[in-house]
Formats: C-alpha cells, structure tokens, sequence
C-alpha cells in the first residue's frame, strides 16, 4: 500500500493498486487529453493536480474491453470503461490510452467484473494440493476471511505459509485454469451480504449474481448540420440485426436488445425529414443516421 500523501484524492481505507499516465477521452466526438490514472480498490480514478478529471466507482462497472480507434492520427488499441451513472437509465463510456494495457485490462476485470461460479471453483480445485483446496472452498464457502483463521484451518506451520499458498500455488492456478486471479487481499470492505466492515481480510471474487433484463434509454446526441440532421447513439451490446428503427417526418423510434439489456427510446427531431433519404452506419456498438431534410 503506498501512502495517503501520495494520493490527496484518496478516501479513508482506499489503497493505490496500479497508477499510470495516459490520454483519455469520455464522449465520444471529444479531444483526447493527458491524465493520470490510479485503479484503487474502489475506484478507477483519473486525478490531475489540483482535481479529478472523472472517477468511476468498480461496482458501477459493467464492462471492459479493448478497442482500436484512431489516437492523434494513428491506431492505438484503448482501454474502454463502459458504466452505469447513479439513475442506472443509461451508461457511459471512458476510452483510456495506457501502458502495459493488458496488466490494466486484467486487473480491472479482476476488480470490478470477475464472478466465479461453482463449477469453477472445481475446476481450479482439482489442480491443487489437499491443503491448498481447503482454503479455496473455505473461502468460497465464506467470501472473506483473515489470515490466521485460514493457519488454523489448515494447521499451518505460520501465516508465511498461507501467503505462499495464496500467492505462488492458488492464484497461478486460477490464472492458468481461468485466466485471472481470484483471491485478493483487502484492508478493508463492506461484505455485500451481511452489510458489515470486515478488516484485513482475504477475499474471493464474488459470486455469480444472474441479472434480469435491464431497460435503459440510449446515450444519443443530435447534430444539425444544414441540409441534413445526424444521429449518434451508443448501443452497447447490442448486434446489428437486433436493431428496429421507426422513422417519421418529425421523430424516429429505436429499441434493441442484447444481453440482458433493452434500450428503448423516441426521439422529437429538431426539424423534418425525408423518410425516403436515411442512411444507417452501425460500427463498434455506434448507430450513425444521416437524416436529409425536406
């Protein structure tokens, strides 16, 4: 853990897991700029002396992935954050150049999206030694727990032993069995089940929650560019086929639907339009619409 007068913009109890400097850009018309990124255990920050430029709490996240755009005239493959803002109707999406962007890609899954289920925690027992698989199933029975109740449980010869079975035998495991870590130590957390703060603990990645399917209104902007209007939506998730449009003179309707998620939305034009002259690009979960006016 590295210290709090590093980082003025941490909370009580939050800890710095990988920072870098990078570019960023959180719309999807706008200029990348400089920043510095910190991923903490709870958040993903990016503070440039003497404020925060944007902060995304882990549990608000709902997907990583990397992507290949354009980076001050050249290709560069990003680090896309979609997330969910505090009404959950709609989700954001950040874009980040870094370094060692697949060490970023890896530990931010790790903190935010990773869900393990039970046929994965047999999988990964399989490959282990006897004492190993019973602090693996102790902690998938458990969620959390500290270090010395984990020696006990095994009979340990000291908690070295314990750090070296998490570290060198369960982990490496589970990244070569799953590809991702799945035990982390935190010095403090809420446990999500009974609402306590549980201190100095050994946790193991949360379990599959299944999710009901979420009705959202789209992330869209409307440019009026003389003779014709131009419509950008962010449908993430979403295929191409899964896509209805209805469009009149004066609005359009569009719902479509992935996994889990249904977006829904009409839109007022700001001026009419000929329904015979639309042109439709879908591209990297973006839906373009050239509408030329009557």
């Amino acid at each position: 853990m590295r210290g709090i007068e590093s980082f003025p913009f941490l909370e009580s109890e939050e800890e710095v897991f990988l920072s870098n400097q990078g570019l960023f850009k959180d719309r999807l018309r706008s200029g990348w700029k400089p920043g510095r990124f910190y991923l903490t255990n709870k958040r993903l920050v990016c503070f440039s002396p003497p404020k925060i430029k944007f902060q995304i709490r882990l549990d608000d996240i709902v997907s990583v992935s990397v992507q290949k755009v354009a980076v001050i005239l050249k290709s560069s493959h990003v680090l896309v954050i979609s997330y969910k803002i505090d009404d959950k109707s709609r989700l954001l999406e950040v874009w980040m150049v870094l370094k060692d962007l697949q060490t970023w890609v890896r530990r931010v899954y790790e903190r935010s999206l990773l869900r393990i289920d039970e046929e994965t925690i047999d999988k990964i027992a399989m490959e282990l030694d006897s004492d190993s698989r019973e602090v693996l199933i102790y902690l998938w029975q458990n969620r959390h727990a500290r270090i010395e109740e984990l020696a006990e449980l095994i009979d340990a010869p000291n908690h070295m032993d314990i750090l070296f079975r998490i570290r060198e035998v369960i982990n490496p495991t589970a990244e070569k069995v799953l590809g991702y870590s799945i035990l982390s130590f935190e010095n403090s957390k809420v446990d999500g089940e009974t609402g306590r703060k549980i201190l100095f603990s050994w946790w193991i990645a949360r379990k599959k929650v299944p999710k009901e399917e979420d009705v959202r209104r789209p992330i869209l902007d409307i440019f009026d560019e003389r003779d014709h209007l131009t419509v950008v939506v962010e449908l993430l998730g979403v295929r191409e086929e899964d896509i209805l449009l209805k469009i009149e003179r004066d609005r359009f309707e569009l719902s479509a639907t992935g996994k889990g998620i249904r977006y829904q939305e009409e839109v007022v034009l700001p001026a009419l339009i000929d329904v015979k002259r639309v042109t439709k690009i879908y591209n990297n979960n973006i839906l373009e619409l050239k509408l030329e006016k009557m």
